[in-house]
Order: C-alpha cells, then structure tokens, then sequence
C-alpha cells in the first residue's frame, strides 16, 4: 500500500514538473529592453473552440539589479496602422523575478483576430508604452 501511494506521488510530481517545463517551452524572444527580457507565444483564446480568437501571452523577466516598476501597453499592428491598443498596466517586478500570462495582466486579445491572422506578414505587435523606473520593492 505505501509503494502504491509513494508512485501515485512521484508520478503526480513528475507530471507537474512536465507541464511547468512545457510551459516555459513555446516562447519567443522577442526583445531585451531596460534590462527586462521579453519573450511571447501565440495561443488560441479557448483550446475547445477551434474558431476562437488569438491570445497573445508575454512572460517578462527583469535582468536589473534591483525592483523595476514597468508601465507597458500593447497595440496590434495591421499593415503599419494601430488597429488595437490595450489600456496601459503597471507591474512590479524584484530582481530576477518572471511574470507571465493572464494572471500578471500579460494576456492580450482583439476580437476577430485569429491565429491564423497572426502568422501573415502585414501582422505586427509592439508596446505602445514602455517605460521602466527602478524602485526599492515591490508591495
């Protein structure tokens, strides 16, 4: 019985383990500004809804010696014209620290855009607003 549950346990933990490092797979580097390393992927909005819209996801790591305060937005780009402009987010980063995802306000979608819009040449993404202020921490 204890042999049973110890490899239910050591297999619940390696599964966990497979997941988070397949979640850190997939990402893009995209830029390494003011020290903060961005990276992103492209998902679709709902893995059900095979016609649902594309869900940019940042992870952003902060390289600097000390907390950063980041100011950031998002605008998605259609042929050089700002066709979406996500509101402007801040975010507390500690030294070394990541965020990623919906939870960090790093999830960003437009209505109608879909997964296969994102792949075209005339598709662009950018930071409208990126500003980064050393601070002493976080709260």
């Amino acid at each position: 019985m204890k042999t049973t549950i110890n490899y239910f346990l050591a297999a619940i933990i390696i599964s966990v383990v497979s997941l988070t490092a397949e979640a850190q797979r997939g990402y893009t580097e995209f830029d390494n500004e003011e020290n903060l390393e961005i990276m992103y992927r492209w998902q679709r909005a709902s893995v059900i809804h095979r016609d649902s819209d594309a869900v940019l996801n940042i992870r952003v790591t902060n390289n600097n010696e000390s907390a950063v305060n980041w100011t950031y937005a998002v605008g998605f780009y259609i042929d050089g014209l700002l066709v979406f402009q996500s509101e402007e987010y801040e975010l507390c980063l500690l030294k070394g620290q990541s965020r990623r995802g919906g939870f960090a306000g790093l999830r960003f979608t437009m209505e109608g855009v879909k997964p296969e819009d994102v792949e075209k040449e005339n598709f662009q993404w950018d930071f409208v607003v990126f500003d980064v202020d050393e601070v002493e921490g976080c709260r």
